[in-house]
């Protein structure tokens, strides 16, 4: 079941019937528990700020059902191109990387890396992260590794050297910039005054929007090709794409990969 972004007032929350974000109904942690080498859970209002650094390793980031995030983390080996490796260091106790939660107001800052400065080559951290579903991930950059968001809706904006980006159920402005590496986002319920900005240098790009997605859009792959399940008005030209889908009212999407494919595609 999808939902769209939830109303929330008087503390009711009410569920719309052109659904769009699933909701996880909880009743504790899918990521955390005893096994992580780093856990710590502070109170959170939904709609605060949430910013995060991580040099080498994934970032996950997930929505849930509680006022509160909880974040997990753990040391593991990094990979030939500096990514993290999901095996732990030991095979009997995880090692507890150096992690930063600081929190004032309505933002929460978390910062991650490799318990031993001098090993930052060599290791990496997985970072797990639950937060409320209405969120603002103002700043969530790392040098190389995964970052993977799911179940959320409100603003986000992603920076990572290289590797990969995956955001799926996300409803709002989104902006993503990758120097190398893949970019997949499904991105539903937009509305009017919501912007999607996606660019990458090298590699592929792929978008999924719901099948009666209306608004404008412009595509760019100077030295690829850019493909598409919409009909765009007017038609895109191979390597280029700038017109409306549907009506044409409503949100602005731009996505661009100097070198790879675009693809324009429906979310099932």
């Amino acid at each position: 079941m999808r939902i769209t972004r939830w109303i929330l007032g008087c503390g009711v929350v009410l569920v719309l019937s052109s659904c769009i974000i699933p909701v996880y109904m909880d009743e504790g942690s899918r990521f955390g528990g005893n096994t992580a080498a780093f856990s710590k859970t502070i109170p959170f209002e939904p709609g605060g700020v949430v910013s995060v650094d991580n040099g080498h390793g994934d970032i996950v980031i997930r929505g849930w059902d509680r006022d509160e995030i909880e974040v997990t983390a753990e040391e593991t080996w990094a990979d030939s191109a500096g990514r993290g490796v999901s095996v732990r260091l030991s095979r009997t106790n995880a090692v507890v990387p150096r992690v930063t939660v600081d929190s004032s107001d309505r933002s929460v800052k978390i910062k991650a890396r490799p318990r031993d400065p001098d090993l930052e080559d060599d290791r990496a951290v997985r970072l797990v992260i639950q937060v409320p579903h209405n969120v603002e991930l103002r700043d969530v950059a790392g040098r190389r590794g995964r970052i993977d968001i799911a179940d959320l809706y409100g603003r986000i904006r992603l920076d990572l050297e290289e590797g990969e980006i995956q955001v799926e159920n996300y409803s709002g402005s989104l902006e993503v910039d990758l120097i190398r590496g893949t970019i997949q986002a499904e991105i539903l319920d937009l509305r009017d005054d919501d912007t999607v900005r996606l660019v990458l240098k090298q590699g592929p790009v792929t978008i999924l929007l719901e099948p009666g997605f209306n608004g404008r859009i412009e595509a760019s792959a100077p030295n690829g090709t850019v493909m598409s399940d919409f009909v765009i008005d007017p038609p895109l030209e191979g390597r280029r794409a700038a017109g409306s889908i549907g009506s044409g009212q409503g949100a602005m999407i731009i996505v661009s990969s100097l070198n790879g494919d675009v693809r324009l595609r429906k979310s099932k």
